[in-house]
């Protein structure tokens, strides 16, 4: 992989290898062999498809530029890049290829020596941030692998503004059980779709009382939850449903936590038939970290989860910072704009120096 490329074309060549969750071999591979083949003193830790470059310079803290490695699947999306009307499109421009390309390009610069940095730097390149809990950070923070982490900037996409908060997520699975008959004598059976329906009404009512906005230190969010998925185990069309299975996701405030956000829900639906598919924290950094951020630049809570929440769980300050947005993120349109791509490039980097 050649980082000494402007960054557009280097993000180019990111695009172009695929690395959906699950398949971040190919990508770590290149990055792994790029980052041993440069003449700096760094260490390479790799731990399966995730690698840490620590670059020590003899100063008093270490900071960290985060990104990960996957992308969600191609689907109509595409991993040829193509540039129009000043921005870059294919599948990762955005996330998080981008903030990969940032990071491989300022690690090319310290090595020239075009950037000289005021803190020991670390450089984390993980897996599997797409896809559910645990992930690439889980097993390296599990590892002690970050545990000489001052501060972490976790570069997705926010339009160059720091997210210094995010939602936590709760993902659970409902099964309801009902009595199996025909449809044309149904006072045989129980059919399952009519509980089924009340539960989903009690969701909607849920999400109608705790999405007003919020505020914590006047950064704005607000809480959601929302069904799914709902199937039956019903192939037929003349049978009265006997089983069905409803997904719940729920976005929660900074202010509790996973277990708590649980229990709200149960309020709502009962404990009956829950099963926890995903369970991640929520997070707000505070004042944390504050002499490793810039005057000037917005600060925002995150509409969504990112990993900055475990980081400044395991007492590692960290913030989303980096190019593009969400908004067009998982998106066939997925694209980023190459001004604000290159502008955030000489942000990050005097953030370093």
């Amino acid at each position: 992989m050649d980082i000494s490329q402007d960054l557009v074309s280097l993000l180019s060549d990111l695009i172009r290898v695929e690395s959906e969750t699950d398949n971040e071999k190919d990508i770590c591979d290149k990055v792994y062999s790029t980052l041993n083949q440069l003449s700096l003193n760094g260490s390479v830790i790799r731990e399966k498809n995730s690698i840490i470059y620590n670059l020590d310079f003899g100063k008093e803290r270490r900071i960290a530029l985060v990104g990960h490695l996957d992308t969600v699947p191609v689907a109509t999306s595409s991993i040829d890049p193509v540039i129009k009307d000043g921005e870059l499109w294919g599948r990762g421009a955005c996330d998080m290829k981008s903030g990969l390309a940032v990071m491989l390009k300022i690690i090319w610069e310290i090595s020239k020596e075009e950037i000289i940095p005021k803190h020991n730097l670390s450089f984390v390149f993980y897996e599997r941030e797409e896809g559910p809990m645990p992930n690439g950070i889980n097993f390296l923070l599990d590892k002690g692998l970050l545990d000489s982490i001052d501060f972490s900037y976790v570069l997705e996409p926010t339009e160059g503004r720091y997210s210094v908060g995010c939602l936590g997520c709760l993902a659970i699975k409902k099964e309801l059980n009902g009595v199996s008959a025909h449809s044309a004598n149904p006072k045989k059976g129980k059919n399952v779709l009519d509980e089924t329906f009340q539960i989903y009404n009690h969701i909607r009512n849920m999400d109608t009382l705790i999405s007003a906005d919020q505020e914590i230190d006047g950064l704005r969010f607000y809480q959601t939850i929302n069904v799914t998925t709902l199937k039956t185990d019903n192939m037929a069309f003349n049978v009265i449903p006997a089983k069905a299975e409803m997904s719940i996701n729920y976005r929660f405030t900074p202010q509790i936590t996973p277990n708590e956000a649980l229990s709200k829900v149960e309020e709502y639906i009962g404990s009956d038939g829950i099963t926890i598919l995903d369970a991640a924290p929520a997070c707000y950094i505070g004042n944390a970290g504050n002499e490793f951020l810039q005057d000037g630049i917005e600060r925002e809570i995150m509409q969504a989860w990112t990993d900055i929440a475990q980081l400044n769980a395991a007492g590692i300050p960290s913030v989303n910072f980096g190019a593009g947005s969400i908004t067009v993120a998982h998106k066939p349109e997925e694209r980023i704009s190459i001004t604000e791509l290159t502008e955030f490039y000489d942000i990050m980097v005097s953030h370093l120096v």
